[in-house]
């Protein structure tokens, strides 16, 4: 155990407030996890560098998971508001023990962040442009020669910024100027634990609509999704197991999980199919409508 460590509280009334806790089955797991975590996103961000396409990736998945993420890390932030705070008069091993919960979230959110950055980059340049401009039509909100999706692309990456920005200015306002212990404070933690939550459970409900009518897996990642589908229990697990994290933080990653288990077996199904009928992972229902048929003779694809 950490020894020698004795804090003051901040106040008489929280006695050991800052006094560390530390636990060898919890730290283990946790560090477990942030680690998987990292090495978990790397075949996703590898596939689209390296096939030099996002193709296949639906853009409103790419929203709502980093809408909840976000929303997720600032809630455990505001939750674990004194722990931080506590960094201030603990040694630094305690400290990063203590703080390992918001280091997950924190690096949750950032690779899957990178995941849409990449999406951005490796958009296809064929879709880019609109196959036909319709300047006669009032309701037409597209940059003329852009593709709908494209544009659709690009002011969902504006709302995602917008919506960081936002929260994160609301966060500082009521951490510095209202406390942690402000009801204010808490409806607003707990406002966005919600939201992440109803994100999370609707989040791979556009990618599974995307690759179902694809019929294909795409730019999607389907080793970084052996790793994280059974990596969500454990991390479910290590949150719960966090000091002053609630059900808000942690529920979402049950959920995620159980949808992200249905996307793989998803992507599993289309691999093999593609493989036996002789296609590329990227041949799509969209453009060859001979994929949505399943026809066995048709020749290989080499795209």
């Amino acid at each position: 155990m950490w020894s020698g460590t004795h804090v003051v509280p901040d106040s008489p009334d929280r006695p050991g407030e800052c006094i560390p806790h530390h636990n060898n089955f919890e730290l283990a797991l946790a560090l477990f996890i942030l680690v998987g975590m990292v090495v978990s996103y790397l075949p996703q961000h590898f596939r689209i560098i390296h096939k030099g396409t996002s193709e296949g990736i639906s853009p409103w998945f790419l929203l709502l998971g980093c809408v909840s993420a976000s929303s997720t890390f600032l809630n455990i932030v505001i939750l674990q508001w004194k722990v931080i705070k506590c960094c201030g008069v603990l040694k630094l091993g305690p400290c990063l023990e203590s703080t390992l919960g918001i280091a997950q979230l924190g690096v949750q959110f950032v690779m899957f962040g990178l995941v849409f950055v990449l999406y951005i980059i490796y958009f296809p340049t064929y879709k880019k442009l609109a196959e036909a401009v319709h300047d006669n039509n009032p309701r037409a909100r597209f940059l003329p020669g852009q593709s709908a999706e494209w544009s659709l692309s690009l002011a969902i990456a504006r709302v995602v910024l917008g919506h960081l920005i936002i929260c994160v200015l609301v966060t500082i306002y009521v951490l510095a100027f209202l406390g942690p212990e402000s009801k204010w404070t808490l409806a607003w933690a707990s406002f966005l634990g919600i939201t992440s939550v109803v994100l999370a459970t609707i989040q791979y409900v556009p990618q599974i609509l995307r690759t179902w009518r694809r019929k294909s897996v795409g730019a999607l990642s389907i080793p970084m999704m052996l790793m994280q589908t059974p990596g969500a229990a454990l991390l479910t697990l290590s949150l719960a197991l966090r000091p002053g994290a609630n059900w808000t933080t942690w529920i979402v990653y049950a959920v995620t999980g159980c949808l992200q288990g249905t996307l793989l077996i998803m992507c599993i199904y289309y691999h093999f199919r593609a493989k036996a009928l002789g296609y590329d992972s990227f041949d799509s229902a969209e453009t060859d409508p001979l994929i949505a048929e399943g026809e066995e003779d048709r020749p290989p694809s080499y795209y």
